[in-house]
């Protein structure tokens, strides 16, 4: 069955000004009638709903079309390192929300908060939204036990130590930046990074150990989404598998 533009449009809720604009930039390219109207198909339909839905994650219409012409595993890998980010940026958002929440019980003259009382509400803000994007394979991998312990462990951080741990992940952050302009490994730098990310592993997990370092460093580079996390980080799509080929480097020399 095809379909002339205006009922496409209203088939697809596309506007027919913006249907003309994808086939004139080649995105959305329909047949041809003799009568010289477009004619639309149940494939064309297809490949708008693709297109649509690359549009709600973001992508630009140039990537798109990039994308279309990619071998379906290819498109999926994309959608993948897409949706690990958008998965972050909603754990981050639920952060920000319960943290919103004790700002405003904070103003409230009858439920006024200490100092120390802000702090730990922010650090089980940030305990429940990583338990939201990555409880269940902590789980998987670790056991409820060890997630639970990791968990009570960060809650119980003093100010100093989450301060120290914010200061390593800037420096971790600003020394991949440089490292990855030129990767090598062994070097001063690759040295510097990998003490850095033991420094702030230490401080989170309760039970620190080359094999744990070792098996975390695994998932930055099989999770999409801690490949997404350490992208969008450091600015680099690299920076999740260089820092995996430090971290395997030193953990296996320090044993």
């Amino acid at each position: 069955m095809t379909y002339q533009i205006k009922a496409f449009a209203q088939l697809t809720g596309v506007s027919e000004r913006t249907l003309r604009y994808y086939h004139e930039i080649n995105l959305l390219v329909p047949q041809q009638a003799a009568n010289g109207y477009r004619e639309y198909t149940s494939q064309d339909a297809d490949r708008l709903q693709l297109i649509l839905m690359y549009r709600r994650l973001q992508f630009k219409l140039t990537t798109i079309k990039e994308l279309l012409k990619l071998p379906k595993a290819q498109r999926l890998e994309r959608l993948q390192a897409q949706k690990g980010l958008l998965e972050l940026q909603q754990a981050a958002l639920t952060q920000t929300l319960q943290q919103m929440t004790a700002t405003i019980a904070n103003y409230q003259e009858e439920n006024q908060m200490t100092d120390s009382a802000k702090f730990t509400a922010f650090k089980q803000a940030q305990i429940d939204a990583n338990q939201t994007t990555y409880g269940q394979e902590v789980v998987t991998k670790y056991g409820e036990d060890q997630q639970q312990a990791a968990n009570q462990h960060f809650g119980e951080l003093s100010q100093a130590q989450y301060q120290q741990m914010q200061t390593t992940e800037a420096d971790l952050v600003r020394d991949l930046q440089c490292y990855l302009e030129n990767p090598n490994v062994p070097s001063a730098l690759a040295q510097q990074i990998f003490t850095a990310h033991q420094t702030w592993l230490q401080l989170t997990s309760p039970k620190y150990s080359l094999a744990m370092h070792r098996g975390i460093a695994a998932l930055y580079v099989a999770d999409e989404r801690f490949a997404a996390y350490y992208t969008a980080l450091v600015g680099d799509q690299r920076a999740a598998t260089e820092l995996k080929l430090i971290i395997d480097y030193y953990t296996q020399n320090e044993e």
